[in-house]
């Protein structure tokens, strides 16, 4: 059975109070012990020459500096009142990461006005994964074999797909058996007429940047891709994204420096000659009077980043802890802060240029407001909550490859000086709409040339390498 885990990040009411004024409890970065747990494991086993007898203590170490660090985000708010329904961006973690690992980059595209899902695989790559109804965590199960890792793809792929089609049923205000949402909400009025279906988008880093870029070349419903310094090695050998690609949606790689640097044997951490035959694979193809396949795409590395500089461990925890930064090894040549900011307006950017969005999302677009310099500081209302949907036989309503789903979690995130609705890109906004026009949508369909000067205003200096594959 097909099980489902994430959270759901969704704009919250500017009125939004914290808990302490009687409104609602903010959101911790590590709510629960199993959750350090799980990454303690996901080191050690990693890391050989930590003595396991430390383990114990590291793990009780890790909580507590997760429990004490909170997300800018409140748990079970309303959504926000808009005028125009939210777009969506599903986003998988990586190896070792999990529901909460990228709250920083999550929070900053919800505070724009979109509504970000934030899947936990379940597949045994995430550090810890909450199962749901009672089923107990699922902690890291180490490197397979490479059919074992193949299936983990697949397994990552059918999960997101389902969560598709679960956000789509709850939009429309569906009963879907067995779905509870943590704090009481409704789910079936939830995101009733909130969400914008066909503007999807997906999002991913390592392992999770592989398994979006695999959908989107052959799933339409998604309309664009963010890869965070993805790994390919997860690809399959046959999939359409290596060969040939079945859409024409557009992908942005945003690498990380190092492992865009080859090393002493000349070769490229992310797997160079899969990431220079997928940039051949995905460009644009005229097919003749019923289409077009490939979308382009733009290779996109910011100088001193690293791996870990797209997850929430630098931006949480350098300041106050740069002593257990140092130990882990989780250091970058780039200022935290510097590297959230590009990241991120890079990223909406990209979304916003790609997207079918109507007349009314971009014009609350417009309101563009310029991004705080830190990750705590960065968001002004968001919100959180959990869902679970248990599988049953008989109950496949939700199922995908022949597997079934079971949860799913929420978060709404409330951020300092930005509103719902605003995106930023620095005075970029001729380039939001694209010369596409599709009834009252414009996006551009796919990668152009005049892309490379968007990256170069928003990263200046600060760009490594940038390559488009038209």
């Amino acid at each position: 059975m097909q099980h489902l885990v994430g959270r759901l990040w969704y704009p919250s009411p500017e009125q939004t109070k914290p808990q302490w004024f009687g409104g609602h409890k903010q959101c911790s970065w590590s709510p629960h012990y199993n959750y350090a747990y799980g990454f303690s494991t996901f080191l050690f086993l990693k890391s050989r020459g930590m003595k396991s007898y430390l383990k114990p203590a590291f793990t009780s170490a890790v909580y507590a500096i997760g429990r004490s660090q909170s997300v800018p985000a409140y748990m079970h708010t309303p959504i926000a009142q808009s005028k125009a329904e939210f777009p969506l961006v599903i986003f998988s973690h990586g190896i070792g990461g999990n529901k909460l690992s990228y709250s920083a980059i999550i929070c900053s595209l919800v505070c724009q006005g979109y509504v970000v899902f934030s899947v936990e695989h379940a597949d045994g790559t995430a550090s810890a994964a909450h199962l749901a109804h009672g089923g107990g965590w699922l902690y890291y199960q180490g490197w397979g074999s490479e059919d074992g890792r193949m299936a983990q793809t697949r397994h990552r792929i059918a999960e997101v797909l389902t969560t598709l089609k679960l956000l789509s049923s709850m939009s429309q205000g569906d009963d879907v058996p067995g779905l509870k949402l943590s704090g009481g909400l409704n789910p079936q009025t939830l995101l009733q007429g909130r969400l914008d279906v066909e503007a999807v988008a997906l999002a991913g880093h390592s392992y999770g940047g592989a398994t979006v870029t695999a959908l989107c070349s052959q799933e339409p419903a998604f309309k664009c891709t963010v890869a965070l310094d993805p790994w390919w090695g997860a690809l399959l050998a046959d999939q359409a994204a290596l060969e040939r690609w079945k859409t024409n949606s557009p992908l942005l790689i945003m690498g990380s420096h190092r492992w865009n640097t080859p090393n002493s044997r000349g070769q490229l951490a992310c797997g160079g000659e899969r990431q220079a035959k997928l940039l051949q694979a995905v460009r644009y193809r005229e097919e003749g009077p019923n289409g077009s396949q490939g979308g382009g795409a733009v290779l996109l590395v910011i100088k001193g980043t690293a791996h870990h500089t797209f997850t929430d461990v630098v931006p949480y925890f350098q300041t106050r802890f740069s002593w257990l930064i140092h130990m882990l090894g989780f250091t970058d040549d780039i200022d935290p802060a510097l590297s959230l900011r590009l990241i991120s307006q890079s990223t909406l950017a990209f979304l916003n240029r790609h997207l079918p969005l109507t007349e009314a999302q971009r014009s609350q677009f417009r309101q563009s407001q310029p991004l705080p310099d830190s990750a705590t500081s960065a968001v002004n209302h968001v919100a959180t909550t959990s869902q679970h949907m248990p599988s049953a036989e008989g109950q496949g309503r939700y199922t995908s490859g022949g597997q079934k789903t079971d949860q799913k979690d929420q978060t709404a995130v409330h951020e300092a000086g930005l509103h719902p609705g605003q995106v930023v890109l620095d005075g970029l906004s001729d380039s939001m709409s694209a010369g596409m026009k599709l009834d009252d949508r414009t996006y551009e369909s796919r990668v152009k040339p005049e892309e490379r000067e968007v990256f170069e205003n928003i990263c200046r200096d600060n760009i490594a390498i940038l390559q488009l594959s038209l």
